[in-house]
């Protein structure tokens, strides 16, 4: 009978997670599958993907924080509460983007999308922060349960992938206007499906789901370890326990292990998920190829989570050299994206839109799938050698990359302007 309870609450704990896991992918791509609808419906206009990273970096800043905290007091006992914020903020976070995304503020002569990079400031916060909280604490889980949290990941792909999907992307079309002897093209776009201020409020409502989920997972503690129940009430009584100041020397010689070992390389092989001037190769294409392009991604994802499933005896124990050997094709692949984006707005095959922007957009999907199959191998690997120092170390590398790549695109994309940008009526000399 006990062994049947304990069928049925692993069920329960892996059905929590994987819903609590959904808001890992909002976190990640949620703004990021609408920018090709967005893009054109801000001032910021051609610069506005560039600049939305640029703020999705400062929100790094709230990693600086978290990690400064991890030195001075112990996180672990706020870790739970900690989480609880982060998820309440960003359900109010998504619910006021729906509200504001379009409103503009008139700073020196020009407007801006104060309101919508504002909140994406702040969903962002909560992203850095938040992604190095959530798989550290599924360590208080069996091993099993951090495929449930993938498994939610994935569902969340494609969710997100099925809503941009039947949002679908504005259509532009040349609308020929005679003004006196001559004869101009005007742009007009379709409608969407559905608004962006809707698609926003669905993901404040996944995140809810998530926060839901969450709540009953740290409310009941079921399903965890014995080690980790009531682990920070413990810490909290027992701060001057002999056994505590042991296991805090303990931990700190498997960071230092864990920083100064053979991982070093895998951490490498996380970082990059980075570079972020696909925008710029896909856009002179359409922002429908944009927008299918992220979508397929988001599929990528999915396939990935799959892959890893199917060939769950694929570990980086026993290839080490696969996570190596992905990073390696993916490193290409991203300097041919770089090339075609540095050819706009004549990218290869421009006067084949449609050929070039389903090649261009291949190369993207596969260096994502192809990062998100290293991501998953790394994060099992990293827990089961170096429980949750190792995912949270592996969490900061990720988040590290791409700040950094969102800076280089910043900086080539604003200030050297290296992409042009290759408006739809305006016939251009390829």
């Amino acid at each position: 009978m006990s062994r049947f309870e304990g069928d049925h609450s692993t069920i329960i704990v892996f059905i929590l997670i994987t819903i609590f896991a959904l808001c890992q992918t909002i976190y990640f791509c949620g703004i990021d599958i609408e920018l090709p609808v967005i893009v054109h419906e801000l001032p910021e206009g051609w610069s506005l993907p560039a600049i939305f990273k640029i703020v999705r970096t400062t929100a790094i800043i709230s990693m600086i924080i978290l990690l400064l905290l991890r030195h001075i007091i112990n996180m672990h006992l706020y870790e739970t509460i900690s989480i609880i914020i982060i998820l309440s903020i960003s359900v109010v976070g998504f619910i006021c983007l729906a509200l504001t995304w379009n409103r503009t503020t008139l700073i020196e002569n020009k407007y801006h999308s104060t309101y919508f990079l504002f909140f994406t400031f702040v969903i962002y916060s909560c992203q850095y922060t938040g992604v190095l909280l959530f798989l550290p604490y599924i360590d208080r889980y069996k091993l099993v349960m951090i495929r449930a949290f993938f498994l939610g990941d994935a569902i969340s792909s494609g969710s997100l992938a099925g809503l941009a999907y039947f949002q679908d992307s504005p259509k532009s079309e040349c609308i020929p206007i005679v003004q006196g002897n001559q004869t101009k093209l005007i742009e007009k776009k379709s409608s969407l499906t559905f608004s962006i201020g809707t698609y926003f409020l669905i993901l404040s409502g996944m995140m809810l789901s998530s926060l839901i989920c969450f709540l009953i997972l740290s409310i009941t503690k079921i399903g965890q370890n014995k080690t980790n129940e009531n682990d920070e009430n413990k810490l909290l009584i027992e701060q001057d326990n002999q056994i505590e100041q042991t296991e805090n020397k303990e931990d700190l010689m498997n960071r230092r292990q864990f920083n100064l070992s053979n991982d070093i390389p895998y951490l490498f092989a996380m970082f990059w998920s980075c570079f972020t001037t696909y925008a710029y190769a896909l856009l002179p294409y359409s922002s429908d190829v944009y927008q299918k392009t992220i979508i397929a991604a988001e599929i990528a994802y999915v396939l990935a989570q799959v892959f890893c499933a199917i060939f769950s005896k694929l570990t980086v124990v026993k290839y080490p050299k696969l996570v190596h050997i992905f990073n390696l094709i993916s490193t290409i692949l991203i300097i041919w994206i770089f090339i075609i984006a540095k050819m706009s707005p004549c990218p290869p095959l421009i006067n084949n839109a449609l050929l070039g922007g389903i090649i261009s957009g291949l190369l993207y999907t596969i260096v994502n799938g192809l990062s998100h199959i290293n991501f998953i191998l790394l994060n099992v690997y990293f827990q089961e050698e170096s429980g949750k120092t190792g995912l949270f170390w592996s969490c900061v590398t990720l988040q590290s990359g791409m700040t950094i790549g969102a800076l280089i695109s910043f900086m080539l994309t604003v200030y050297f302007n290296i992409f042009k940008e290759r408006l739809a009526c305006v016939d251009y000399q390829c």
